[in-house]
């Protein structure tokens, strides 16, 4: 079990279980650009006393609407820092508890699914994520989300396959490169060959329901998969289309002492 002096940042395990997820969004953060702010967290842990690649296991869930595998992340209120609200959305969505690993993992960009607005109520449709590495502690029995979504665990190679979307897929690789275990990952996911590069940071038509060419063709491509996951005591569920982002390998942009 990681102990909190080798993980990072300390957090309280125990005490009361949250009863009820955060409802609205009228504490909801913003951006200079008006993009939505998330945070939310990779959890992991360690089957041995090694701390190897080899020994990982990553923690997903199910979408609320059971069509694929996620990290858990929700919308950064201003009345916390990002880390309570990276801990408070992983507690609330996956049900554990653990040490955040520091420093942050970085700041992912992605356009969100639902129709989303600004402090004034202008449609954005852009987010930010502020993602950490949760070192897993306790694993409660029932959380605020347990009737709505399995909380699966993984390695890291099937974590990276299984990710429904992609921005996601690359903060897990961040991680994997943060620890210098690239050989866990398949190499064409490493180095991401010419074509994916050109397809992933390719501007693509859109069609009425806002599905872009790229997202159909890897729909399609997902297919090959069986839409079944084999993670370690894991269900038969359905894998969705992946979503297309833009991904920055970014540092902190503001103070993690910040509120």
């Amino acid at each position: 079990m990681t102990s909190p002096e080798s993980a990072g940042s300390s957090l309280l395990i125990g005490g009361p279980v949250p009863g009820a997820s955060r409802q609205g969004r009228h504490k909801q953060r913003y951006g200079e650009a008006g993009e939505r702010l998330v945070a939310g967290c990779i959890p992991v842990r360690f089957s041995g006393c090694t701390q190897s690649a080899q020994h990982v296991q990553v923690c997903m869930i199910t979408t609320a609407s059971g069509n694929g595998l996620v990290f858990p992340k929700g919308g950064w209120e201003d009345d916390e820092s990002v880390e309570s609200a990276a801990q408070r959305e992983t507690v609330e969505e996956a049900g554990v508890r653990g040490v955040l690993e520091e420093p942050l993992l970085g700041v992912f960009p992605f356009s969100g699914g639902k129709h989303v607005y600004d402090a004034q109520g202008n449609p954005v449709g852009k987010c930010k994520a502020f993602i950490y590495v949760m070192h897993v502690a306790e694993e409660l029995p029932s959380w605020p989300e347990s009737k709505d979504r399995q909380r699966i665990w993984c390695s890291i190679a099937e974590a990276t396959r299984q990710c429904k979307h992609q921005w996601m897929r690359e903060a897990l690789r961040a991680w994997v490169r943060r620890k210098g275990w690239n050989e866990v990952l398949e190499p064409a996911a490493i180095g991401g060959g010419t074509q994916q590069r050109s397809q992933r940071h390719k501007v693509t038509e859109t069609d009425d329901s806002g599905n872009s060419a790229l997202e159909e063709q890897q729909q399609q491509q997902s297919s090959a998969l069986d839409g079944s996951y084999s993670c370690v005591g894991s269900s038969a569920a359905r894998r969705a289309e992946s979503d297309v982002c833009s991904f920055q390998a970014a540092e902190p942009c503001l103070s993690l002492g910040s509120t």
